[in-house]
Order: C-alpha cells, then structure tokens, then sequence
C-alpha cells in the first residue's frame, strides 16, 4: 500500500514537473519571443533612424531658368569726318587739345578737352575764323605736331627751378618745340605760379631762378631752339617789332600795370617790353599790349621807352 502510495506520489510529481517545465517553457518562449520581437523592433528602428540620417535626400530641383540678359551695346562711334556740333569721340578730344596747346586754356576754359563737339568748341572755332564742320584735311592741319599739355609743363618747369634743378629744367623746356608751345605754357606760367614773389613770364621766371651764368646760358638756348628773338636786352615773339619805333615801353624795374578802367591789375618783373604808348597823364602812362585792344597804365618812372 505505502509502494502504491510513494508511486502516485512519483507520478504526480512528476507531471507537476512536467506541468512545471512546460509552463516555464511556455513563459520562457513567450518571453523570449518578446524579447527577439522587441530586439526585431528596435532593430528596425535603428535602422529607420540610419535611413533618415545616413540616406541622402531626395534632390530638390534648384533649377532655375538662365537669366536673360540685354547684351551691353557698345555706343555707335559718332567722331567720323566731318566733325560738327553733336560729334564725339577721340578725333574731337584731340582737336580740342590741340586748341588748347596752341591757344591756351583760356580757348575752352569751361569744358576743356572732353570729347564733346558742343557750343565751347564752335565758340573757339569761330574766335580763330575757323569753319564749324571740320573735315579730315582741316583736322589734320590744327592737330599736325606733338601736342602738349601747357599745365603740366608749367608745373614741372616751376617746381624744377624752385629746386633749382638745371637738368629738369632743360630736359622740361625740351617738350616746347616752337612759339606757340611757348605762348601756350608762358600763359598758364604766368597765371598759376610766382617766382620771387611775382608773376612773370616764362622767360623771365626760368632766367631769375638761377644766377649761374652758365645755366642762364643753356636756358637761353633753349628759348632761342624755340624760336624766341633775343636782342641782347629783350626777349620776343616773332612780330613784337611791329610796334612803331619809339613807341615800345618797357620797365626798369619791377611795377603795377593797371588797366585803365581800374577793374585790374598786373605784377610786372624788370626788363618787360609792355607793349605800344599811346599817351602819359598825370604821371602815368597809358598803353596797349601786343596784340591787345585792353588799355594800361603805368608810373612814368618804372619804365622807358624801348631802343632797339
């Protein structure tokens, strides 16, 4: 009976065992497979994840359509023969510098060499009894020749001689090569720059900047080179000598010419022929500059009449 007993015993036991291992095999696959669904899942989304950082973007289309553009247009060249009101261009620039370096700048003191064939210019051309329309034979003729720039030779030239630079002088006063490029630089010499406290024509400001004889004497040679007359008392422009004889002034020492309206004034250096007397009063004589239909007037005693 005990033997009975003990063997349900055994069996029920057992079959608890078996129950047992068969629900803990039942909760152990459960929960592994939990656990691998769990894995499988953040896996997944690991990888989900991967995808949305790691895996380029789709490309957006940026394109857009080229720009169109208005080609730049090269403005039409309007300078071609003849040249007239409304012209423009280099051949007009160039005659205007040539007018200037010719005449001076008080020729086109407003504009100056701009290229603009416009009112200035015609004004010029009819002060000089030139035509308004200039052909290519016309053009050729006022712009034959080395054109200068009277301002910037005036400037080298002053502030060589304030150095007292021989040398740059002479090689400066080699850039004029006739009476006109003289006339042209002496005006704005004259004008723009003192020498020894007055103004004075080129001449006489490159003459009395330097007191060594020799240097005078390469300096004189170079006026001569010019064209420039020298009489061995005076310095001249071709055609002063049209002026009567006996009717030539020139000062003795420095002085004050006046215009006889009394609306001006002018510095004169030592040994400046001043130009045709006309008549004295009151101590003062009046005259005209060459070429000039402005009357002066002058002491009687800073100057002398001119023997030739």
């Amino acid at each position: 009976m005990e033997k009975k007993t003990n063997n349900k015993r055994k069996i029920i036991l057992i079959g608890l065992g078996v129950l047992g291992t068969g629900v803990a095999g039942f909760f152990g696959w459960h929960y592994w497979s939990n656990k691998k669904k769990a894995k499988q899942e953040e896996e997944n989304s690991t990888q989900s994840d991967s995808t949305n950082f790691n895996t380029p973007a789709p490309k957006q289309n940026n394109y857009l359509p080229p720009k169109t553009t208005t080609p730049k247009t090269t403005p039409s060249r309007n300078d071609e023969f003849p040249l007239k009101k409304g012209s423009k261009g280099s051949k007009v620039k160039t005659l205007q510098e040539a007018l200037i370096s010719k005449y001076g700048k008080s020729i086109m003191p407003k504009y100056g060499a701009d290229g603009d064939f416009g009112s200035e210019l015609i004004n010029a051309l009819k002060k000089l009894n030139i035509s308004e329309s200039i052909d290519e034979s016309t053009y050729n003729v006022l712009t034959q020749g080395n054109i200068i720039d009277p301002a910037t030779i005036s400037k080298k030239l002053h502030d060589s001689a304030t150095a007292k630079n021989i040398s740059q002088v002479v090689s400066t006063m080699k850039g004029m090569k006739n009476t006109d490029d003289y006339s042209a630089v002496s005006n704005d010499f004259k004008e723009n720059y003192l020498v020894n406290g007055v103004h004075q024509t080129l001449v006489n400001g490159m003459l009395n900047s330097f007191s060594d004889e020799k240097q005078k004497q390469q300096i004189r040679l170079e006026f001569l080179r010019m064209g420039l007359k020298y009489d061995g008392k005076k310095w001249a422009l071709a055609g002063l000598g049209e002026i009567p004889k006996g009717k030539e002034i020139i000062t003795h020492e420095k002085t004050i010419a006046y215009t006889a309206k009394g609306n001006g004034k002018i510095n004169i250096p030592e040994n400046i022929v001043l130009g045709k007397k006309e008549f004295t009063l009151n101590g003062w004589v009046y005259f005209y500059p060459y070429k000039s239909d402005t009357l002066f007037r002058v002491k009687k005693e800073h100057i002398k009449i001119y023997k030739k």
